[in-house]
């Protein structure tokens, strides 16, 4: 129950350099765990990605930042498309994250689980969303799946994430490739329980997303980053 209540606490709401009714530029990150920042590992709790982002983004839009947050654990594609749709109906942001799927995985049925992905970056450019930005599915190797290796489903498991991650780069008005990423630097996105990141690992998301935002906004690669954190590696120095 405490959890739950963190959870909400964490991922509702708004997180704002100003006060909201002055914001000029407004994000809506919409998902599920993986977004919530649910830690896994001893230390558990939340690391909101949110927090980093509007850190971030302050360093580069100098007009007040408005980001809502609605993420929880468990979440599958459906309900975060139903989330989504709620938030379009009470406004519409400049700029939208979605990550989903993840819970979707053990379903596998990766068209089910992107034909939802699909219709949410639709509604985003029917509602006038200017920069709508797709996550593709970081590896998922919880333990659970091992018990039923015997009907192959952790290979279908993985087919399917794969299979939706190349929808995703396909048809994501920005691309923000996660899974890319946790592959390729898997000292950094450290996945104890096979599925969630340790503190680190969110933080680094984190300034993924601020970065393919700053991106998007200012029309190419964005600076190198400034803020340094745990677990991730210094940029470096300029010649």
């Amino acid at each position: 129950m405490r959890a739950h209540l963190f959870c909400a606490l964490a991922t509702a709401g708004a997180l704002s350099t100003n006060n909201l009714r002055d914001a000029r530029f407004s994000c809506s990150i919409v998902g599920d765990s993986l977004l919530a920042g649910l830690v896994a590992g001893g230390e558990g709790g939340f690391e909101p990605v949110a927090k980093v982002v509007v850190n971030e983004l302050k360093k580069l839009i100098l007009t007040p930042v408005d980001i809502r947050v609605s993420a929880e654990p468990l979440r599958t594609a459906g309900q975060v498309e139903v989330a989504l749709s709620e938030e379009l109906k009470s406004r519409t942001p400049g700029a939208v994250v979605i990550l989903a799927g993840t819970n979707d995985l053990w379903r596998c049925d990766a068209d089910a689980t992107f034909k939802s992905l699909k219709r949410m970056y639709e509604n985003c450019a029917k509602a006038g969303v200017r920069h709508v930005v797709g996550i593709t599915l970081p590896p998922f190797t919880a333990d659970a799946t091992q018990w039923f290796s015997i009907v192959d489903l952790p290979q279908r498991i993985e087919a399917t994430r794969s299979a939706v991650n190349d929808n995703i780069r396909d048809a994501a008005p920005v691309l923000l490739d996660l899974a890319a990423d946790a592959e390729a630097d898997a000292a950094t996105y450290v996945q104890p329980d096979g599925i969630h990141f340790t503190r680190a690992g969110y933080r680094a998301l984190g300034l993924r997303v601020a970065e393919t935002l700053e991106e998007a906004l200012i029309g190419r690669k964005a600076p190198p980053r400034t803020a340094i954190y745990p677990g991730l590696k210094k940029p470096p120095p300029a010649r």
